[in-house]
């Protein structure tokens, strides 16, 4: 029987588009794609994920791999694009509620650099309707780590047979899976929710 849900956010409850984000601060072309590349397209972005080393320490390594000539416009994209690197969909915080109003559990699994998180979460009301939380770098772990679902599992207490997680990474759901989590990977709001009822049909 399926108890609880657990979502991703990014890209599941929220948009997350640094390309549109960083061009609204009038950066394009080259110039965004060699900023974007060495940021949050690179390696060193899941290290503020992860949460392990200082989020200074890894902006900073960030910036020595753009050119000086671009440097302050990543300085700008930096500070002024953290706001709004973050947009919740329309249907996400109905979404959460509706699955608490069928007696559902409602949990949060998320990567996502703390100060980015604490900045952002203010923007996203469908947190109260969520029953617990486990986001990465304040657990210093990170998706798809089958240790991170554990904790999720272990702090509340769930059964992973129990739970359906939806995330829009393939790699990440089949982490989840890994540890015995239903798992679905987001294609759309419609869809998932189609493949939500089939899981809870099926092990009824």
């Amino acid at each position: 029987m399926i108890k609880n849900i657990i979502f991703d956010i990014g890209m599941v409850l929220v948009d997350f588009n640094p390309k549109q984000v960083i061009e609204s601060l009038g950066i394009f072309g080259e110039e965004a794609e060699t900023i974007l590349d060495a940021s949050i397209c690179s390696a060193l972005w899941a290290e503020l994920d992860r949460g392990v080393l200082p989020e200074e320490e890894v902006i900073a390594q960030m910036r020595e791999n753009v050119p000086e000539a671009l440097r302050e416009k990543y300085d700008r994209f930096i500070v002024e694009g953290k706001p709004i690197l973050a947009k919740m969909y329309p249907y996400a915080e109905d979404w959460l509620r509706g699955m608490r109003e069928r007696g559902f559990g409602v949990y949060i699994l998320s990567n996502y650099p703390v100060s980015y998180f604490e900045m952002h979460k203010s923007g996203f009301p469908f947190l109260q309707y969520a029953d617990g939380q486990v986001v990465s770098a304040y657990v210093k772990l990170l998706k798809p780590d089958p240790e991170i679902y554990r904790c999720l599992l272990n702090k509340y207490g769930l059964k992973a047979e129990e739970c359906i997680f939806i995330d829009d990474l393939a790699r990440n759901v089949a982490g989840a899976e890994s540890v015995g989590i239903h798992g679905i990977q987001f294609t759309s709001y419609e869809e998932v929710n189609r493949r939500i009822e089939e899981i809870i049909q099926s092990v009824e």
